[in-house]
């Protein structure tokens, strides 16, 4: 018999190429930025305002919301300048109108104009794109809303001080 010596052998090198670090999630503003982009949209990105982008004559935004990856939020500010003090309480009657009757959208005073938002929980920045053309069609539909009460209140309070 043979002294046999026990021998440790050393496990060669593994020749697999390390794991790839998990990438870090993009934002759900990058994600919409790179797919409005790809859809012919030009956009101007600001870190406090979010997103900007024209469509159909008005400037639309998307701002970021930080703590809420889920939420989405469509707003076309400015669309009706307020003047007066007289406007002003029209234009809270005409929100009132027709926030009770448009499907998602809700118009509010601020400063002295009005804007339009649409507030939206969507599982991921695709989901929001999806439902974005019609969320673009509901906004104009209760601004033209809009529009029409506040220019049917201005006649009827002209038919109004002609009649006295």
């Amino acid at each position: 018999m043979t002294d046999q010596k026990s021998a440790r052998a050393a496990r060669p090198p593994s020749k697999r190429p390390p794991a790839p670090l998990p990438k870090a999630p993009a934002s759900p503003l990058s994600a919409l930025k790179t797919s409005l982009e790809a859809q012919g949209f030009q956009l101007q990105e600001d870190p406090e305002a979010g997103l900007a982008f024209m469509f159909e004559g008005g400037q639309y935004y998307l701002p970021p919301q930080h703590d809420d990856e889920q939420f989405y939020h469509l707003l076309l500010p400015n669309f009706w300048a307020l003047e007066t003090d007289e406007e002003y309480g029209r234009a809270l009657f005409a929100c009132d109108a027709v926030n009770r009757e448009a499907k998602l959208v809700k118009l509010h005073t601020a400063d002295a104009d009005v804007w339009a938002g649409i507030e939206a929980l969507h599982p991921s920045p695709e989901a929001f794109l999806a439902a974005l053309p019609r969320y673009l069609t509901f906004v104009q539909e209760a601004v033209r809303a809009f529009r029409e009460v506040m220019l049917s209140t201005l006649d009827e309070g002209e038919e109004e001080a002609a009649e006295s």
